[in-house]
């Protein structure tokens, strides 16, 4: 069985499939069998074999095979996953992402799961990202803001994955653009939370050259012994 991690973030936007395509990348080069799955798209879909705009960004920046990049269900509305599969008639079933899970887990060394927005965005009307990543019993890595208002949404986040008891890889502060401000929200969010922020990714125009350097500013050591 290969390693899981399920990539959440705090909010939306807030550069979740930059840095999975980035750790896919550093963990290729460690040598890994990788997957990055993508179980629910929505809105912005694409034509051909990869239908997600978020997995064709990392297969952009990583080369990644199409055979190792997965999604299920694609959704036309840009919106919550539950309400863009009404949108479309479908229906999110959650047992085809347990089984899949599983399945690329008997195939590859790691399979990063990216999710959609944050923990508590429903993919139906009764279940949630936060639900999933209870029932997939898989470790999570948290992507924040490094900016002002990330103290508050990542203790947020911290809170409700210690709260199902759902292990915590680290923390990545991404678009780190530095000053008194965000110097300081590292610290204050392991010491408010005791969990490592175990990567300072830096705002960059150039996202290519970040994932072939992603390992100056994430400790991928403690991403493998999680």
């Amino acid at each position: 069985m290969g390693k899981c991690i399920f990539v959440t973030g705090t909010d939306t936007d807030v550069g979740k499939t930059v840095i999975v395509a980035c750790l896919a990348s550093a963990l290729m080069r460690a040598g890994k069998k990788v997957a990055v799955y993508k179980p629910i798209q929505c809105g912005d879909l694409l034509k051909g074999n990869i239908k997600s705009p978020d997995l064709a960004l990392v297969k952009e920046l990583t080369n990644i095979p199409d055979r190792d990049l997965v999604n299920d269900f694609s959704f036309q509305l840009a919106a919550s996953p539950h309400l863009a599969a009404e949108h479309d008639k479908v229906k999110v079933d959650i047992q085809t992402i347990k089984d899949h899970t599983k399945s690329l887990l008997n195939a590859y060394d790691i399979v990063l799961i990216e999710g959609a927005g944050g923990l508590i965005v429903p993919l139906t009307r009764t279940y949630t990202v936060l639900n999933l990543i209870e029932d997939l019993s898989v470790p999570v890595l948290i992507v924040s803001r490094a900016s002002l208002g990330t103290i508050n949404h990542t203790s947020l986040t911290v809170n409700a994955l210690k709260s199902h008891n759902i292990p915590i890889i680290g923390i990545i502060l991404n678009y780190f653009e530095g000053g008194i401000i965000e110097e300081d929200n590292k610290k204050i969010i392991n010491t408010l939370n005791n969990i490592p922020v175990i990567g300072i990714v830096p705002f960059s125009k150039n996202i290519k050259n970040l994932a072939k350097d992603f390992e100056k500013y994430v400790d991928i050591e403690k991403i493998l012994q999680s």
